[in-house]
């Protein structure tokens, strides 16, 4: 069944609304400290026994060179190290250090209470609809 039109312009009006929630400055303050924001994009979702800066490029849809800038900021931040791959010597991984698993954690409660702050009175149905619906749209969106 095709969606309606009017549901695809209020779609499309509420993702354009959404853009200054989602935006951010390049810079964010950390307890006084300059964090970048490509630094928190590289520890998002990166593992503890780390990954390759190539997959640190595909996770974030950006090119090698990219990903490349990115972690080299992190690792000039203390947020980031270097380190063989036990599985293949050839390989480098990008591994969080525990200074960037912290910020990480932090980033994430900020995340959290700020959404939590936004839906704190609507119906638990409703918070389960729209992270149901937005998780289907994003994972419609990334197997274009």
């Amino acid at each position: 069944m095709e969606p309606s039109r009017s549901d695809l312009v209020t779609l499309d009006r509420a993702l354009l609304a959404l853009r200054r929630f989602l935006s951010a400055p390049r810079v964010l303050d950390d307890d006084g400290h300059q964090v970048e924001l490509s630094t928190l994009l590289v520890l998002d979702e990166l593992p503890a026994e780390g990954q390759t800066v190539r997959d640190v490029a595909t996770r974030l849809g950006v090119a090698h060179s990219t990903a490349s800038r990115f972690v080299s900021r992190a690792e000039r931040a203390g947020m980031t190290a270097r380190a063989a791959s036990p599985s293949d010597g050839r390989q480098t991984l990008v591994v969080p250090t525990s200074a960037g698993l912290e910020l990480a954690a932090r980033a994430v409660a900020f995340r959290l209470d700020r959404l939590a702050g936004i839906v704190d009175d609507w119906a638990p149905g409703d918070v389960r609809a729209l992270a149901d619906g937005l998780a289907r749209f994003a994972r419609a969106d990334g197997a274009r």
